[in-house]
């Protein structure tokens, strides 16, 4: 089964989130990591061309994992929106290897980015990051795609790692 193209018919008000936690949670950890850097820098960061080369690397790989997830998400015309309501199942492609592609590109994206920067609080928190999008959104998403796929979501989970 690579998507569910007849979910059952869900409530115009269900929705997995009111507010768009994940890119929230974004905006907030650059803006912090800046402001930290400038009043309380760290000096902890190795300062190597090889760590930036393998920092831009890492940012290059989640860029690409997101955008394999979004990508995965517009051919079987469901929204990105992580207010919207789902239309489909996605359990193929990038999907076939984790839950959250998305989440898991902007994770591994932002610790890349700290390294190629030098910046030890982007760091820390991107490293926090799962946590802020695993309470905020991740399990209020799950619930919500269990409420509307139901078996077909439960077994896809017992298939797929939420992260890896």
């Amino acid at each position: 089964m690579q998507n569910s193209n007849d979910p059952p018919a869900a409530s115009s008000t269900d929705r997995p989130n009111r507010l768009p936690w994940p890119p929230i949670i974004y905006i907030v950890a650059l803006a912090a990591a800046y402001l930290l850097e400038r009043v309380a820098p760290l000096t902890s960061m190795p300062r190597h061309s090889a760590w930036h080369s393998a920092g831009w690397a890492l940012f290059t790989l989640g860029i690409a994992i997101g955008v394999a997830g979004i990508a995965h998400f517009r051919s079987i015309d469901t929204t990105v929106d992580p207010t919207g309501q789902a239309k489909a199942l996605a359990t193929h492609g990038v999907y076939g290897f984790t839950r959250n592609p998305m989440y898991l590109g902007a994770v591994v994206g932002f610790v890349g980015l700290a390294f190629a920067l030098e910046s030890a609080w982007l760091l820390i928190l991107a490293l926090l990051m799962p946590i802020a999008l695993r309470q905020l959104a991740i399990d209020r998403e799950e619930a919500y795609l269990k409420r509307r796929f139901g078996a077909a979501y439960d077994a896809y989970c017992q298939k797929v790692r939420r992260w890896i």
